[in-house]
């Protein structure tokens, strides 16, 4: 596949992302749509000028590609008008957010052949991620829809999850050719720093982060009940 045609395939996952993320806000969708859509274009704007390259600075420059999206989930989920907004959210429909994780992880298997990040990042190495793209529907039907799937094991699926995420985050970091790296320095994490693919760890996990502990804090507010 050509490098034109695999940026153009992400930058549509990263449009479905967005537009699933957005469907689950029901009458606010399309503030919250545009709002993430200006963002993820912000930041590509700026990958594309190259600024994330520069990798000899600390801290790294890439920081401030994955900085306010934290900053924006621990407003999200300590603040009142954060908590509001988490509340308009529909958690079973945020579960439609998950199943861009297939594409992401085949996008990232191209990228490893085309020698943009290692092989460790991808599912042939150490990123297991593409489970939850593909169990993500299946807990949707027979967890949310049908009730054949407990409560507690919904949770731990979330849970896991989220631990999956923070082990490819770590080992993307440990990748890229930074005076942190300690890994892969036979062929360094690169991808990650130009566009589109830059809106992965700006944008596109993020919003999965979100859907993730929106899921377990609604599991959370039921079991109050």
């Amino acid at each position: 596949m050509s490098p034109s045609l695999l940026a153009t395939l992400f930058a549509i996952i990263v449009g479905l992302t967005i537009e699933l993320f957005s469907r689950a806000a029901g009458k606010s969708d399309w503030r919250l749509w545009a709002g993430l859509f200006v963002y993820s274009l912000l930041q590509f704007g700026v990958a594309a000028t190259g600024f994330y390259q520069d990798t000899t600075v600390l801290p790294p420059r890439f920081i401030l590609n994955v900085l306010p999206a934290a900053v924006l989930i621990i407003w999200l989920f300590t603040s009142k008008r954060g908590k509001a907004f988490l509340d308009t959210l529909d958690h079973v429909k945020l579960m439609w957010v998950h199943i861009v994780r297939v594409p992401v992880e085949l996008v990232l298997y191209a990228l490893f052949i085309q020698g943009s990040i290692p092989e460790i990042m991808t599912f042939a190495g150490n990123n297991f991620d593409i489970i939850m793209g593909l169990t993500a529907p299946a807990i949707w039907y027979f967890g949310y829809h049908k009730g054949l799937i407990s409560p507690t094991l919904i949770k731990i699926w979330h849970w896991v999850g989220l631990l999956l995420l923070v082990n490819i985050f770590v080992t993307a970091v440990l990748a890229a050719p930074t005076p942190l790296q300690q890994i892969g320095f036979e062929q360094p994490n690169v991808g990650i720093l130009i566009a589109p693919y830059n809106l992965l760890p700006a944008v596109v996990v993020p919003l999965v982060v979100v859907a993730h502990l929106v899921g377990l804090r609604r599991g959370v507010e039921s079991e109050k009940k």
